[in-house]
């Protein structure tokens, strides 16, 4: 009798046992955490601006625009100077040309010079919007340069390091990140024609 109550509450216990396990798992199958984790765990910190400032892509930027500016106000001052020599020349005359004839050779002489202020302030237009644009295409491959350093090493989350007062050393990945940076642009070129004044 005592074996048949032991053996009646064993296989009683164990069915009991079976239908929790059961339940535990159809809740899990029915009930799927399809919500993301929000734990951060791995952290890295990067000093875009610093790496942005430091690349050598910038560094041939700038240096290819000064050689634009240079040559700009190179040719600018060709024309200047072919201005004041006409004014000048408008001037000597002045008693020689009858008024009409005078006011006529002024208004093209005023027209010019509005030519070349138009023309002086769309070439340094010019050369900003080439310089801003280099400045963006720059910062967009220092981000994906970030973005594969972050899923390499398996990163939840990169701040910017000014974000942080203290960290440790190895979390600041800046090095890395110019490196690569400088490697992906070595061969970035960026070219702007300067166009001769028009106000000849």
């Amino acid at each position: 009798m005592k074996t048949y109550i032991a053996s009646f509450l064993g296989a009683f216990i164990g069915c009991v046992m079976c239908g929790t396990a059961m339940v535990s798992a159809q809740t899990t199958t029915a009930s799927p955490d399809t919500t993301p984790s929000m734990e951060v765990r791995r952290i890295g910190l990067a000093d875009l601006n610093g790496v942005l400032r430091a690349a050598d892509a910038n560094v041939k930027v700038r240096e290819l625009l000064d050689v634009q500016r240079q040559k700009f106000q190179s040719e600018f001052s060709k024309v200047e100077s072919e201005l004041q020599q006409t004014e000048r020349d408008l001037m000597s005359k002045r008693e020689l040309l009858s008024a009409e004839e005078y006011d006529k050779q002024i208004k093209a002489f005023q027209a010019r010079v509005t030519r070349l202020q138009q023309d002086i302030q769309k070439q340094r237009q010019s050369i900003d919007n080439a310089y801003q644009k280099a400045q963006s295409d720059i910062r967009a491959e220092a981000i994906s340069v970030i973005t594969e350093i972050a899923s390499e090493m398996q990163l939840d989350l990169v701040l910017q390091r000014d974000s942080s007062l203290i960290f440790l050393p190895h979390l600041n990945i800046s090095e890395e990140v110019l490196k690569r940076l400088n490697e992906r642009t070595k061969n970035a070129r960026i070219e702007i024609e300067v166009q001769k004044p028009q106000s000849q």
